[in-house]
């Protein structure tokens, strides 16, 4: 699986969000915005980390507050790593306060509970279409290769 580093991942990204670089990424991380867990020191980003990052660039232009979109985007993440296969995902939140992704062809809704609490709210979110947006991204961005030219 390809990887990629910070600065390549917000070049990506900036496709579908002209505004962000890597200064908006650090601001955004600082703010309580959705970041991977560094590797050897080093952020990389593959697709899952890509999909999370996109997904909170939407929320936030949509006017969700970085804090907010960040955890949106950091469940989603964490849905998508454990359960990488799923084509949708539910972001549930329970009343007790619990927030937690599942992949949401194995979960019920309809009893408007889990684990014996009510389930305040599920967000729905469909995967299938976030991963071929970052495929396209991704692609797009392979087309041109390197830093562009003073002027440029």
């Amino acid at each position: 699986m390809t990887q990629f580093y910070r600065k390549a991942a917000c070049n990506i990204v900036k496709q579908g969000h002209p505004s962000f670089d890597r200064q908006a990424e650090s601001d955004q991380a600082a703010a309580g915005g959705f970041r991977p867990e560094p590797f050897a020191g080093q952020l990389r980003y593959g697709p899952k980390e890509l999909i999370a990052l996109e997904h909170q660039q939407a929320l936030k232009a949509e006017g969700y507050s970085v804090r907010l979109a960040g955890d949106r985007a950091t469940r989603l993440h964490r849905g998508i790593v454990a359960n990488p296969e799923a084509e949708r995902l539910a972001l549930v939140t329970l009343d007790n306060g619990n927030r937690f992704a599942v992949n949401f062809d194995e979960f019920d809704l309809t009893t408007g509970y889990c684990s014996g609490s009510m389930i305040r709210e599920a967000i729905i979110i469909d995967v299938r279409n976030l991963r071929a947006r970052i495929a396209r991204m991704i692609e797009d961005a392979a087309a041109v290769v390197g830093e562009p030219d003073d002027g440029e």
